[in-house]
Protein backbone atom coordinates (compact mmCIF):
# COMPACT_ATOMS: atom_id res chain seq x y z
CA UNK A 1 0.00 0.00 0.00
CA UNK A 2 1.45 3.47 -0.81
CA UNK A 3 -0.44 6.60 1.08
CA UNK A 4 0.58 9.84 0.90
CA UNK A 5 -0.62 12.34 3.94
CA UNK A 6 -0.90 15.75 3.54
CA UNK A 7 -1.50 17.81 6.75
CA UNK A 8 -1.55 19.73 4.49
CA UNK A 9 0.61 17.11 3.08
CA UNK A 10 2.92 14.90 5.04
CA UNK A 11 5.53 12.22 2.77
CA UNK A 12 6.22 9.03 3.85
CA UNK A 13 8.74 6.73 2.35
CA UNK A 14 9.88 7.11 -1.66
CA UNK A 15 7.04 7.04 -3.01
CA UNK A 16 4.16 8.29 -0.57
CA UNK A 17 1.09 7.27 -3.85
CA UNK A 18 -0.17 4.84 -1.52
CA UNK A 19 -20.27 26.47 -10.82
CA UNK A 20 -23.17 27.20 -11.57
CA UNK A 21 -24.56 30.66 -12.76
CA UNK A 22 -26.52 31.41 -9.41
CA UNK A 23 -23.01 30.95 -7.67
CA UNK A 24 -20.88 32.72 -10.74
CA UNK A 25 -20.82 36.76 -8.84
CA UNK A 26 -19.70 35.08 -5.59
CA UNK A 27 -22.78 36.68 -3.87
CA UNK A 28 -24.48 33.64 -3.06
CA UNK A 29 -21.25 32.46 -1.23
CA UNK A 30 -21.25 34.93 0.37
CA UNK A 31 -24.69 34.89 1.46
CA UNK A 32 -24.30 31.70 2.91
CA UNK A 33 -21.29 32.38 5.01
CA UNK A 34 -23.03 35.42 6.61
CA UNK A 35 -26.40 33.16 6.68
CA UNK A 36 -28.09 32.90 10.05
CA UNK A 37 -27.54 29.41 12.02
CA UNK A 38 -23.94 29.53 10.60
CA UNK A 39 -21.33 29.29 13.79
CA UNK A 40 -18.57 30.44 11.51
CA UNK A 41 -19.64 33.58 9.83
CA UNK A 42 -16.70 34.05 6.69
CA UNK A 43 -16.55 29.97 6.59
CA UNK A 44 -19.08 28.61 3.62
CA UNK A 45 -21.02 25.45 5.83
CA UNK A 46 -19.46 22.00 5.07
CA UNK A 47 -23.06 21.20 3.33
CA UNK A 48 -23.33 24.02 0.67
CA UNK A 49 -21.98 23.71 -2.58
CA UNK A 50 -19.68 26.69 -2.86
CA UNK A 51 -19.50 28.08 -7.06
CA UNK A 52 -21.99 24.41 -7.74
CA UNK A 53 -19.51 22.09 -5.96
CA UNK A 54 -19.48 20.26 -2.93
CA UNK A 55 -16.78 20.01 -0.19
CA UNK A 56 -16.29 16.34 -0.83
CA UNK A 57 -15.66 17.71 -4.77
CA UNK A 58 -13.61 20.70 -3.98
CA UNK A 59 -11.62 18.18 -1.84
CA UNK A 60 -10.44 16.33 -4.37
CA UNK A 61 -10.25 18.87 -6.91
CA UNK A 62 -7.48 20.14 -3.96
CA UNK A 63 -5.36 17.07 -4.85
CA UNK A 64 -5.70 17.99 -8.58
CA UNK A 65 -3.97 20.79 -8.41
CA UNK A 66 -1.72 20.41 -6.25
CA UNK A 67 0.01 16.72 -7.63
CA UNK A 68 -0.46 18.56 -11.26
CA UNK A 69 2.11 20.78 -10.40
CA UNK A 70 6.12 20.07 -10.91
CA UNK A 71 8.14 20.14 -7.82
CA UNK A 72 10.45 23.04 -9.14
CA UNK A 73 7.28 25.28 -8.55
CA UNK A 74 4.75 22.92 -6.19
CA UNK A 75 4.02 25.92 -3.33
CA UNK A 76 4.02 22.73 -0.74
CA UNK A 77 7.71 22.91 -1.28
CA UNK A 78 8.26 26.94 -0.52
CA UNK A 79 7.56 27.60 3.38
CA UNK A 80 8.18 30.98 2.48
CA UNK A 81 5.23 31.15 -0.02
CA UNK A 82 7.15 31.65 -3.20
CA UNK A 83 4.60 29.88 -6.02
CA UNK A 84 1.22 30.40 -4.44
CA UNK A 85 -0.39 31.86 -7.21
CA UNK A 86 0.64 28.52 -9.55
CA UNK A 87 -1.90 27.25 -11.66
CA UNK A 88 -4.73 29.20 -9.87
CA UNK A 89 -7.61 30.25 -11.44
CA UNK A 90 -11.61 30.98 -11.17
CA UNK A 91 -13.24 31.95 -7.93
CA UNK A 92 -11.39 29.83 -5.67
CA UNK A 93 -8.02 29.65 -5.08
CA UNK A 94 -6.51 27.14 -2.98
CA UNK A 95 -3.53 26.88 -0.34
CA UNK A 96 -0.78 24.48 0.38
CA UNK A 97 0.31 23.15 3.33
CA UNK A 98 3.71 21.54 3.80
CA UNK A 99 5.33 18.34 1.99
CA UNK A 100 6.06 17.11 5.47
CA UNK A 101 5.23 17.88 9.22
CA UNK A 102 6.31 20.90 11.00
CA UNK A 103 5.93 24.18 10.29
CA UNK A 104 5.80 26.92 8.03
CA UNK A 105 5.05 31.05 7.70
CA UNK A 106 4.14 32.25 4.35
CA UNK A 107 3.65 35.91 2.69
CA UNK A 108 1.21 35.71 -0.34
CA UNK A 109 -0.75 38.03 -2.16
CA UNK A 110 -4.59 36.93 -3.50
CA UNK A 111 -7.23 38.82 -5.81
CA UNK A 112 -10.28 40.22 -4.45
CA UNK A 113 -13.55 38.18 -4.87
CA UNK A 114 -11.45 34.65 -4.37
CA UNK A 115 -12.62 32.21 -2.15
CA UNK A 116 -10.14 30.28 -0.38
CA UNK A 117 -9.95 26.73 0.07
CA UNK A 118 -7.63 24.79 2.13
CA UNK A 119 -6.83 21.64 3.99
CA UNK A 120 -6.70 20.66 7.58
CA UNK A 121 -5.30 17.43 7.77
CA UNK A 122 -6.23 14.92 5.07
CA UNK A 123 -5.11 11.84 3.07
CA UNK A 124 -4.99 10.38 -0.16
CA UNK A 125 -5.05 6.71 -1.77
CA UNK A 126 -3.39 6.85 -5.68
CA UNK A 127 -3.30 3.21 -6.48
CA UNK A 128 -1.00 2.20 -8.24
CA UNK A 129 -0.86 -1.40 -9.36
CA UNK A 130 2.65 -0.47 -11.47
CA UNK A 131 4.11 0.05 -7.65
CA UNK A 132 2.79 -3.24 -5.90
CA UNK A 133 -1.05 -2.34 -5.30
CA UNK A 134 -4.23 -4.67 -6.13
CA UNK A 135 -6.11 -4.20 -9.22
CA UNK A 136 -8.65 -1.84 -8.87
CA UNK A 137 -12.36 -3.46 -7.68
CA UNK A 138 -15.20 -2.82 -5.86
CA UNK A 139 -13.10 -4.58 -2.70
CA UNK A 140 -9.70 -2.79 -3.29
CA UNK A 141 -11.88 0.56 -3.24
CA UNK A 142 -13.30 -0.57 -0.13
CA UNK A 143 -9.83 -1.30 1.32
CA UNK A 144 -8.35 2.25 0.52
CA UNK A 145 -10.88 4.36 1.96
CA UNK A 146 -10.84 2.31 4.85
CA UNK A 147 -7.53 2.85 5.35
CA UNK A 148 -7.44 6.47 4.63
CA UNK A 149 -10.58 6.94 6.85
CA UNK A 150 -8.52 4.85 9.87
CA UNK A 151 -5.85 7.64 9.44
CA UNK A 152 -7.86 10.60 9.11
CA UNK A 153 -10.20 9.07 11.96
CA UNK A 154 -6.35 9.33 14.16
CA UNK A 155 -6.65 13.55 14.61
CA UNK A 156 -7.03 14.49 17.89
CA UNK A 157 -6.50 17.87 16.95
CA UNK A 158 -7.48 20.48 14.58
CA UNK A 159 -7.21 24.17 14.23
CA UNK A 160 -8.24 26.65 12.20
CA UNK A 161 -7.88 30.67 13.01
CA UNK A 162 -8.39 33.26 10.59
CA UNK A 163 -7.71 37.16 11.93
CA UNK A 164 -6.98 35.47 15.53
CA UNK A 165 -11.47 34.24 15.54
CA UNK A 166 -11.14 30.67 15.63
CA UNK A 167 -13.07 28.25 13.09
CA UNK A 168 -15.47 26.27 15.64
CA UNK A 169 -16.91 22.70 14.84
CA UNK A 170 -14.13 21.55 12.56
CA UNK A 171 -14.94 17.83 12.52
CA UNK A 172 -18.42 18.96 10.48
CA UNK A 173 -15.71 19.82 7.79
CA UNK A 174 -14.66 16.11 6.78
CA UNK A 175 -14.94 15.87 3.17
CA UNK A 176 -14.40 12.33 1.23
CA UNK A 177 -14.19 11.21 -2.37
CA UNK A 178 -18.17 10.70 -3.37
CA UNK A 179 -19.76 7.10 -3.93
CA UNK A 180 -18.42 6.17 -7.58
CA UNK A 181 -16.65 9.48 -8.02
CA UNK A 182 -12.90 7.96 -7.76
CA UNK A 183 -11.00 9.87 -10.40
CA UNK A 184 -7.22 9.75 -12.39
CA UNK A 185 -4.24 12.25 -10.91
CA UNK A 186 -2.30 13.01 -14.13
CA UNK A 187 1.43 13.32 -12.72
CA UNK A 188 3.72 16.09 -14.60
CA UNK A 189 7.31 16.12 -15.21
CA UNK A 190 9.57 16.55 -12.07
CA UNK A 191 6.79 15.71 -9.83
CA UNK A 192 6.93 15.84 -5.87
CA UNK A 193 7.04 11.75 -5.66
CA UNK A 194 10.16 11.84 -8.79
CA UNK A 195 8.40 9.09 -10.57
CA UNK A 196 7.32 8.75 -14.46
CA UNK A 197 4.93 11.51 -15.80
CA UNK A 198 1.96 9.54 -16.03
CA UNK A 199 -1.54 9.10 -15.14
CA UNK A 200 -2.23 7.27 -12.34
CA UNK A 201 -5.18 5.93 -10.19
CA UNK A 202 -8.04 5.98 -9.19
CA UNK A 203 -7.87 8.18 -6.38
CA UNK A 204 -10.29 8.43 -3.34
CA UNK A 205 -9.62 10.94 -0.79
CA UNK A 206 -10.58 11.99 2.36
CA UNK A 207 -10.04 14.83 5.22
CA UNK A 208 -10.76 18.21 6.45
CA UNK A 209 -11.31 21.22 4.60
CA UNK A 210 -12.42 24.86 4.90
CA UNK A 211 -13.63 27.41 2.51
CA UNK A 212 -13.71 31.29 3.40
CA UNK A 213 -15.86 33.59 1.59
CA UNK A 214 -13.86 36.30 0.04
CA UNK A 215 -11.76 38.07 1.96
CA UNK A 216 -11.95 42.06 2.04
CA UNK A 217 -9.30 44.18 0.44
CA UNK A 218 -6.62 44.48 3.05
CA UNK A 219 -4.16 42.33 5.34
CA UNK A 220 -5.66 38.92 7.16
CA UNK A 221 -3.83 35.82 8.94
CA UNK A 222 -4.85 32.14 9.02
CA UNK A 223 -3.29 29.83 11.21
CA UNK A 224 -3.84 26.13 10.46
CA UNK A 225 -3.03 23.28 13.06
CA UNK A 226 -3.64 19.34 13.32
CA UNK A 227 -2.54 17.05 15.31
CA UNK A 228 -2.47 12.97 15.12
CA UNK A 229 -2.12 9.96 17.27
CA UNK A 230 1.14 8.79 15.93
CA UNK A 231 2.91 11.94 16.74
CA UNK A 232 2.26 13.67 13.64
CA UNK A 233 2.03 17.74 14.09
CA UNK A 234 1.07 20.30 11.50
CA UNK A 235 1.36 24.15 12.01
CA UNK A 236 0.85 26.98 9.26
CA UNK A 237 0.16 30.31 8.84
CA UNK A 238 -0.31 32.56 6.32
CA UNK A 239 0.41 36.37 5.97
CA UNK A 240 -2.06 36.92 3.20
CA UNK A 241 -2.60 40.63 1.65
CA UNK A 242 -5.69 40.84 -0.31
CA UNK A 243 -5.41 43.62 -3.34
CA UNK A 244 -7.74 45.19 -5.75
CA UNK A 245 -11.05 46.00 -6.11
CA UNK A 246 -14.13 46.36 -3.54
CA UNK A 247 -13.66 42.86 -1.30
Amino acid sequence: MRVQRSGVLGVRGWLVLSATALLASGLASDALAAGKGNPNPGVLPPQSRPFGMSYDEWGDAWWQWVLSIPADENPLLYPTGANAGVDQSGHVWFLAGTSGPGSAERTITVPTGKALFFPVYNYVWINTPQFGDPEWSDEQEAAARAFIAGKVDAVTSLVVEVDGQPVTGLTAYRATTPADGEFLIDLPEDNIFGIPADTYGPTVTDGYYVMLAPLSAGNHTIHIHSEASDGFTLDVTYHITVVGGRK
